[in-house]
Parts: structure tokens; C-alpha cells; sequence
């Protein structure tokens, strides 16, 4: 099992999502919920005995991309598989959820 941490940004986002399985919370750091989606992500995908690249991706510092995958609520956490996106869960959900929905897409 691995989880590695990541802070993705505009420049670093295609390279960091492009091999294996990459949650990203679309989120602005201020925002309660998001603040607590972000630990329960992290918390989920160690449960998970997969290596999954966990992280962040501030919409106010990267709008580009939260309208390149049309971010219209936060948190928006977004699954990629090999760079391609194969989940994606709107608002906040809890720790069971997520465990459930990441145990999907790896299979």
C-alpha cells in the first residue's frame, strides 16, 4: 500500500495524473467542508491496498483547470485512471462512501 501526497497545480496536473490512480479534490482551502473532505480522502485511500496518488487542487489558484473538468461545486472529487477521469463525486462525502467508490475503480 502507498499513498503519496500531492499538490496539484496547472503545471504539474497531466503529469501527475497520467500512470496509476489519482483522487483530486477540487477545493478552496477555506472552506470547511473541504478542508474535511481532504482528510477523509486521505484517510479512505489508506484503507485502500493500492498505490494512489492523493491530493489537492485549489480552484482559485488553478481555474484553468477547474473549467477544464467544469468544477461547479466544491468539493468535487475527481477519479483518474491513466490520466482519464472515471469518477467523479460532487459535495462531500463521508469516509465509508469514498472507500466504496475508490474500491470500484481499481477494480
Amino acid at each position: 500500500m502507498s499513498v503519496q501526497r500531492t499538490e496539484f497545480t496547472d503545471i504539474n496536473f497531466d503529469a501527475e495524473i497520467s500512470e496509476g490512480l489519482s483522487v483530486v479534490c477540487f477545493e478552496e482551502p477555506l472552506d470547511h467542508d473541504c478542508r474535511k473532505q481532504a482528510e477523509i480522502i486521505e484517510k479512505a485511500a489508506n484503507e485502500i491496498e493500492a498505490q494512489i496518488k492523493v491530493g489537492k487542487c485549489d480552484v482559485e489558484n488553478c481555474f484553468a483547470l477547474a473549467q477544464r473538468f467544469r468544477v461547479i461545486s466544491i468539493p468535487t472529487t475527481i477519479v483518474f485512471k491513466d490520466g482519464k477521469e472515471v469518477e467523479r463525486l460532487a459535495g462531500f462525502r463521508h469516509e465509508f462512501t469514498l472507500v466504496k467508490h475508490l474500491k470500484e475503480d481499481i477494480g
